[in-house]
């Protein structure tokens, strides 16, 4: 996008990667996770935004001009007839999940009164997806969970395990740990990285006991994201946990226990342990 103008904008629907008109945003530059104040509807086809007590998740992204157009026809916004417009473009306050400082991006907000019942409480619209299906639920796990006597001992069994990746992002030890002075894994956004992981499908007891373990939502948060497997073609929607922005943090340790099982896991998938070495050099080096 060197030489045109540009602006940032919130994506929260079938935008999303890995949904159904992420191809729309296939020439912008994502700029990662992030949260916006609000309250998501299901609307049958699609999501609605409405202003309220709560929060939004989805994505960030540098858009062009005619990118911008072509989603204002798409969301039916006319910017000079507001009232018929069935969704209104708004700058609204933006908080990356990273824990960066916040910003304004341009987001689509629902011009008309949604049925109550369709809210979303949790705000993700990929996790909604992925939870309206039946059976088993695919969760992916990046960090102590891939060895598997740890997250078989804390929920049960699970399985068979497919590797893969999560695309844009990497490891890193910046999630400050409950227990006290040490960090443990998240998903740090890159922008061209890709973050080994193991898909499992897992029973909704089990799901919810993972929530738990994972201290979810103050500690991290259950999101859906993309997820490439190992020798497979496509993205898969996934399950997976990312640091709430006011759990990142920076200048802890790493427990050697927690990485022996992060290091278990890896040998377990036949991985090499490149990733876990540099993750624990950023954690280790200073901070300008």
């Amino acid at each position: 996008m060197h030489g045109k103008t540009t602006c940032r904008l919130f994506a929260y629907g079938t935008l999303l990667r890995g949904l159904a008109r992420a191809q729309v945003l296939r020439d912008a530059r994502f700029l990662g996770l992030a949260w916006i104040p609000g309250q998501l509807f299901d609307l049958g086809a699609w999501p609605g935004l409405r202003h309220g007590s709560g929060r939004v998740t989805g994505e960030v992204y540098d858009v062009d001009e005619p990118t911008l157009a072509r989603i204002d026809r798409i969301e039916d916004y006319d910017p000079q007839d507001a009232q018929r417009s069935l969704y209104l473009r708004e700058q609204v306050p933006v908080q990356p999940l990273s824990g960066a400082s916040g910003h304004p991006a341009f987001t689509y907000v629902f011009n008309r009164e949604p049925d109550p019942a369709g809210r979303i409480r949790h705000g993700d619209y990929r996790r909604h997806l992925l939870e309206q299906r039946n059976g088993p639920q695919p969760v992916v796990a990046y960090g102590s969970n891939l060895s598997r006597e740890r997250i078989e001992r804390r929920i049960g069994p699970v399985g068979s395990r497919t590797g893969g990746i999560l695309p844009d992002f990497e490891l890193r030890f910046e999630k400050h740990a409950a227990t006290g002075g040490s960090v443990v894994a998240n998903l740090h956004f890159s922008g061209s990285g890709a973050c080994r992981g193991a898909l499992c499908r897992l029973s909704h007891e089990q799901l919810e006991a993972m929530d738990r373990f994972e201290g979810t939502p103050g500690d991290y948060l259950r999101i859906g994201l993309p997820f490439r497997p190992e020798g497979r073609h496509g993205l898969w929607l996934v399950h997976a946990w990312v640091a709430h922005p006011a759990r990142v943090t920076a200048g802890l340790p790493v427990r050697e226990e927690y990485l022996a099982h992060l290091r278990r896991g890896y040998a377990e998938f036949g991985w090499p342990d490149g990733p876990i070495t540099r993750a624990l050099q950023i954690t280790r080096t200073p901070p300008v």
